[in-house]
């Protein structure tokens, strides 16, 4: 089954499909949307239980920001959404302290997507919360978004599946329509 979605991702803009866990949910399901972003390298847009809600035309996007290739490619390929929403929100959890974005955390990506129309601010976030997904969680409800778009995997997926990551965890929880790339 994965050959033949890896197959027809490649031939795709954008993939869709439901949360990888939960009721009913088997492992194939987490198969499927790996291989859509790692062999068809298509961008995945993971509905919750609740459905695609205003995804296709969201109103208020939150992008995760944390300097990744992947975080940068999920940007690149939500680009047409991106430039229709009223407001999108670069968060920037506990940036580092270190490195070319040291002093204004999330300010290139800001640049970037108002060169390219976008009406996009940064929120700085502190990691208040255990997980980083929970801390995404509550700053998407916050800020009312219709729309979550981060990289993929940032970790191999092996941790991943052992240990968790804010990938996992995020798709575990979602309340909006998650857009990941990797």
């Amino acid at each position: 089954m994965t050959d033949i979605v890896a197959q027809r991702a490649r031939f795709a803009d954008l993939v869709v499909l439901p949360r990888p866990y939960g009721a009913g949910q088997g492992s194939e399901s987490e198969a499927v949307i790996e291989a859509a972003l790692f062999e068809g390298r298509a961008p995945v847009l993971v509905l919750p239980d609740s459905g695609a809600g205003r995804a296709a035309a969201p109103k208020r996007a939150v992008v995760a920001w944390n300097q990744s290739a992947e975080a940068m490619a999920a940007v690149r390929k939500a680009l047409p959404l991106l430039k229709q929403a009223d407001l999108v929100n670069i968060a920037v959890i506990d940036p580092p302290q270190h490195g070319p974005e040291r002093s204004d955390p999330g300010g290139m990506l800001c640049q970037m997507l108002v060169r390219h129309g976008v009406k996009a601010e940064v929120s700085v976030l502190a990691r208040t919360l255990p997980r980083i997904s929970d801390v995404l969680a509550r700053h998407v409800r916050d800020q009312n978004a219709d729309l979550l778009v981060m990289g993929a995997y940032g970790h191999s997926r092996f941790r991943e599946a052992i240990l968790g990551g804010a990938t996992r965890n995020t798709l575990e929880q979602a309340e909006v329509p998650v857009l990941m790339a990797h």
